[in-house]
């Protein structure tokens, strides 16, 4: 986190997501039903399903900040991977009763334009979560949360939802096509199914220690090549750990180095990287000879863990 006001939007962002989706589910929902528009109905899940996530959110970051501990040397941040496999599931389960609703409607030939209330409150659902995900967003950008970034991008479907339903509204009144409204329904939530698989897969990818995007290791290898004395990188390994990035590392040293000297070296790399690279939660650097490995007592090993300056900047959040 950049900046000592970014603690406050951490602890608060599930409570805010909660409080707003709360609000759109059922205000859709009640306007959907009493104005006849299956699409506004089915546009509620959208919001419905945010409410979950960010209950879980809350849970997630509540846990993910937890210590390293003996049981857990890794930490706590795959709560967040689990958490949303879960919301994906519950997510998958209600769309599809969704989707049979719309289509029954289809099939019947029985339509009506809703009434124009639910164009309003389509529109107001359309602002209200482009600005949601323009603030979870940010958050999401800064904290580097998987549950968090899921919700910035469910907000931006859900206004672009509420939008389509808009629409439908417009051309059944207007177009003398009062079908639409179920068609969009039917819509939404074949774009809801695919929405519920890909967090399924990014659940997945989490849970089986998915390495970093290509470009963040490009700019690993980059950086540490810059670094003196570095001669070349023989491994470098990453894996997501919740909000966290961890990376173990082999670097090879300059054939004149002594065993004291590549140790500052792969200290420096340590600082390099940690300067550099977001969201960093832990460094362990190990250093080669060009003619193979160093003896193993000559092996150093350097490991950087960020977890206290990250609960410094927290405590300092509080205070402020």
């Amino acid at each position: 986190m950049r900046y000592p006001e970014c603690v406050v939007c951490y602890e608060s962002v599930g409570w805010i997501g909660l409080t707003s989706n709360l609000a759109l589910a059922f205000m859709k929902m009640f306007v959907g039903l009493i104005s006849g528009s299956h699409a506004l109905v089915a546009d509620s899940l959208y919001s419905a399903k945010d409410v979950i996530a960010s209950v879980l959110i809350i849970i997630g970051l509540k846990v993910s900040k937890k210590p390293i501990d003996k049981e857990h040397p890794y930490g706590h941040g795959k709560i967040e991977f689990i958490l949303s496999g879960v919301v994906s599931v519950i997510f998958i389960g209600a769309t599809g009763l969704i989707f049979l609703y719309a289509a029954e409607s289809l099939l019947e030939g029985k339509h009506e334009a809703p009434l124009l209330i639910a164009l309003w409150a389509a529109i107001f659902s359309v602002l209200a979560n482009a600005l949601m995900y323009t603030y979870t967003k940010c958050v999401s950008r800064e904290i580097n949360s998987p549950m968090v970034n899921s919700l910035s991008k469910h907000h931006s479907a859900d206004a672009l939802s509420s939008m389509a339903v808009a629409v439908g509204i417009i051309c059944s009144h207007y177009l003398g096509m009062p079908w639409l409204d179920s068609f969009v329904a039917l819509f939404e939530s074949v774009h809801l199914l695919y929405l519920g698989g890909e967090i399924l897969w990014d659940s997945y990818q989490g849970l089986m220690d998915s390495s970093a995007p290509k470009e963040v290791i490009e700019r690993i290898e980059e950086e540490t090549s810059r670094v003196k004395g570095v001669s070349s990188i023989e491994q470098l390994r990453t894996r997501l750990v919740g909000q966290d990035l961890w990376i173990d590392m082999i670097v090879g040293v300059d054939p004149d180095q002594s065993i004291s000297d590549a140790k500052k070296t792969s200290d420096l790399v340590e600082e390099t990287i940690a300067k550099l690279i977001d969201h960093v939660g832990n460094i362990s650097v190990h250093f080669k000879s060009p003619h193979g490995s160093v003896p193993e007592l000559e092996v150093v090993k350097s490991e950087m863990k960020l977890k206290d300056n990250r609960q410094d900047l927290r405590k300092s959040g509080e205070t402020a």
